[in-house]
């Protein structure tokens, strides 16, 4: 299969984005493996897509599909397991279900399924690709011809293999947490704040309702759990979010969600950059 684009799909209003409604976009050869993308926003402040690995599969990289970007990029596992290789290095970590990890521009990088499900993976990728940092900031990198999947180590544990790592494992306790409102009722957290990448994590205890929640950019929200209610501008009747879909929130605006179910509730979110 031969590089092409990847859609971009854009919104110039607040929209609800269900994922049982995403077509797929599949992307690979027979040397990188082929993926499967859930693509939610593409434009130049939000690059949100979830990616699919069959169990027993993975994506490695090809002359055509060079997996080394110019942006920081954030993925969160959904389902499945996935081993994440730096193929420069050798360096490889385990990430499972509710496990994230980060890491910053320039990272060679491959994925493996290691479990007998489809891996599911949702991705955050800034400076999103309309910037030129995806297809075509990688063909200008120096192909790696050699790929590595065992790190040197010659003694461990030491500090400084420590320091080599180019993937950050992010775990719940890993979360800055603060208390957003007018009486500090809700819980947020920070996975990873930089130059180019924002992510929270919004907690909803049982039944809670959120106070109005804005911000500067735009602002992507992805239901980890279902039955979540939202209100935005521009939508009379409320929204009801299952597991993996999005509400896609233009900038200065709000949004207000209630758990309407009987366990803990989480969102996940990215804010945009301009």
């Amino acid at each position: 299969m031969a590089y092409s684009p990847s859609p971009k799909p854009d919104y110039k209003k607040n929209t609800f984005i269900k994922f049982s409604n995403l077509k797929v976009h599949l992307w690979g050869d027979k040397v990188s493996g082929y993926v499967k993308d859930w693509i939610y926003v593409s434009n130049k402040s939000i690059h949100q897509i979830i990616f699919g690995i069959k169990p027993g599969s993975n994506f490695k990289h090809s002359n055509e599909y060079r997996t080394i970007f110019g942006a920081d990029e954030f993925l969160y596992v959904l389902s499945g397991i996935l081993i994440i290789s730096n193929p420069q290095t050798g360096e490889i970590h385990k990430v499972e279900e509710g496990q994230s990890v980060f890491f910053r521009k320039d990272t060679w990088h491959h994925a493996f399924n290691y479990s007998n499900k489809e891996l599911q993976v949702l991705e955050f990728f800034s400076p999103p690709p309309l910037t030129g940092t995806s297809g075509v900031y990688a063909k200008k990198k120096p192909f790696l011809k050699k790929n590595i999947y065992q790190k040197k180590i010659f003694e461990y544990p030491n500090i400084n293999f420590k320091k080599e790592n180019s993937f950050f494992i992010l775990n719940k306790e890993d979360i800055i947490w603060s208390l957003y409102g007018p009486n500090q009722e809700l819980l947020f957290g920070t996975y990873v704040k930089t130059k180019y990448l924002k992510v929270n994590l919004i907690k909803l205890k049982p039944g809670q309702k959120s106070p109005p929640i804005s911000f500067i950019h735009d602002v992507c929200f992805l239901s980890l759990n279902d039955n979540i209610i939202a209100d935005i501008p521009g939508h009379e009747k409320s929204l009801c979010m299952k597991f993996r879909d999005t509400i896609y929130l233009k900038s200065n605006n709000e949004i207000i969600m209630k758990n309407k179910s009987k366990k803990e509730a989480e969102i996940i979110m990215c804010e945009g950059l301009i």
